[in-house]
């Protein structure tokens, strides 16, 4: 790989004596080999196997926790190399993946086959397995065998698991092995056959909408199933003030949940769906102002955990109809930390709050190897199982 010399750039790691400063790095075959105050370390400008970056900033890896899984099955929207393609333009390294692909990826079989074929890809994949076969929330799926195989956690996908018998057995089932239960919070009772959220926007296009009790009514539900089981659940996205209210109280409580949003809710509203935009059209749908401005607060203060880019390409074909014919989803992996910098870009934020919710904290909700800026002895970006 040979050797990278990043010079005068600001380190951007809450957990590194460096964070701050501006320093110089030294990155040979991959590892932090040296790191010095900015404009010590110099390189030989003769070795073709040199490369110099100058100024910028330079953070742990940018993990992305909610991909959607499209390979196998849906390649006519993305395949694998696509996927890979746009993580590393939108600057992540590694990218976590729902399991609602076609077959789901609800057993170790799944789960193997797609951790072999990522290996070959420039940056790192991790999976998600399903939490309950064919992510139909009614039969647990091969929880440990998954894991066994390389899933980094367990999720029933977009429109998370309606059953809490099932929400309740999955989260007291992985506590011997540390797994991670993820759980999308939306009452599909109340939010089925509707395109956007019950707003005044909604109102103005003559539509019902979905409510902010269809999320805040699921968010209090697993709340209650987590601290009756103690087991690890991560919520997410959360869209709403009331769902932020939820996660901010039970934190209060000393519950040890979870919660993540999506770039694209803290800087868009619902609003945006009133020119009938199918790009506007995603899942869950975009909220009422309060809940954005309430959103960046919740990152602010660390009720939300992480931010991720809820990538859900879809194809023209299935993107072009009328707004309410239309597909939920959109490509966000390529501007997702964009938009989180434009949303933020008002605000008196320390850099390092943002970039750890895209780093070092789903490092340590998922158990990924932690990543800091500090020399290196060893590679710590492979946490793939021996398959």
């Amino acid at each position: 790989m040979g050797k990278v010399l990043f010079q005068n750039v600001s380190v951007v790691d809450r957990n590194s004596a460096w964070n701050g400063q501006q320093a110089d790095v030294l990155v040979v075959d991959g590892l932090i080999a040296q790191i010095g105050t900015a404009n010590t370390l110099t390189h030989d400008v003769t070795d073709t196997n040199w490369a110099l970056i100058s100024g910028g900033c330079l953070s742990p890896g940018w993990v992305d926790m909610r991909c959607q899984l499209s390979d196998p099955g849906y390649e006519d929207r993305e395949d694998l190399d696509s996927l890979a393609a746009a993580g590393i333009f939108g600057g992540f390294s590694t990218l976590v993946t729902q399991p609602n692909s076609f077959p789901v990826q609800d057993n170790a079989g799944q789960i193997k086959a797609l951790v072999h074929r990522a290996a070959a890809l420039p940056l790192h994949l991790a999976p998600m397995g399903a939490m309950s076969i064919g992510a139909e929330g009614k039969d647990m799926a091969e929880l440990y065998d998954m894991h066994q195989s390389g899933a980094v956690a367990f999720t029933d996908g977009r429109k998370g698991t309606q059953s809490a018998g099932m929400l309740l057995r999955s989260l007291q089932y992985v506590q011997p092995f540390g797994g991670v239960i993820v759980q999308s919070p939306m009452d599909q009772n109340l939010a089925e056959g509707e395109s956007v959220a019950e707003s005044a926007s909604a109102v103005r296009m003559g539509m019902k909408g979905i409510p902010a009790m269809a999320e805040a009514m699921m968010i209090e539900r697993d709340l209650s199933l987590m601290s009756l089981s103690k087991g690890k659940l991560h919520i997410g996205p959360v869209t709403t003030a009331e769902g932020v209210a939820l996660v901010r109280a039970a934190k209060a409580k000393g519950l040890q949940v979870t919660a993540e949003t999506s770039a694209l809710y803290l800087l868009l509203d619902a609003t945006e769906n009133e020119d009938f935009e199918e790009v506007t059209k995603v899942y869950p749908p975009l909220r009422e102002r309060a809940s954005v401005l309430a959103l960046r607060a919740a990152v602010l203060d660390g009720t939300i955990d992480v931010v991720s880019s809820s990538h859900h390409p879809q194809t023209r074909e299935d993107k072009m109809h009328d707004f309410t014919d239309a597909a939920f989803g959109v490509d966000t992996l390529e501007t997702a930390f964009g938009a989180m910098m434009t949303a933020f870009k008002d605000e008196q934020f320390p850099l390092e709050t943002v970039i750890a919710t895209i780093s070092s904290t789903p490092r340590r909700i998922l158990g990924l190897p932690a990543a800091t800026c500090r020399r290196r002895t060893r590679r710590i970006d492979t946490f793939r199982p021996e398959t």
